[in-house]
């Protein structure tokens, strides 16, 4: 079996995340993307193998954002990934423990 192009590796990497940070269950999203559930699971599986993820996976990664002027809901949070691991900062956390979990994190990657 070939293995897969490129554009097929970053557009089922789009969906993997996309399916992170969906919320939903495999099943709810595949049938949202009109995908096969069996295929995400062989994606996530393959990306989540540290020496099968492309190139682009090993750098860190930055995304925009915005910083708005609203006052902050009590029920507000922030999801973090990093890597396979999620990080949901409510408001008000406190910086010290999320200072450590961040580095432990770090630390074990």
């Amino acid at each position: 079996m070939a293995k897969a192009d490129e554009q097929t590796t970053r557009q089922w990497q789009k969906h993997v995340e996309e399916f992170k940070m969906s919320g939903l269950t495999r099943e709810a999203y595949s049938k949202r993307k009109r995908i096969q559930a069996y295929q995400l699971d062989y994606w996530r599986k393959k990306f989540s193998r540290p020496s099968k993820r492309p190139a682009a996976s090993h750098k860190d990664q930055w995304i925009p954002l915005q910083i708005s002027d609203k006052p902050i809901e009590k029920d507000s949070r922030i999801d973090l990934w990093i890597g396979p691991v999620r990080v949901e900062v409510k408001h008000g956390f406190d910086p010290q423990l999320l200072a450590e979990v961040l580095q432990a994190i770090g630390s074990g990657c």
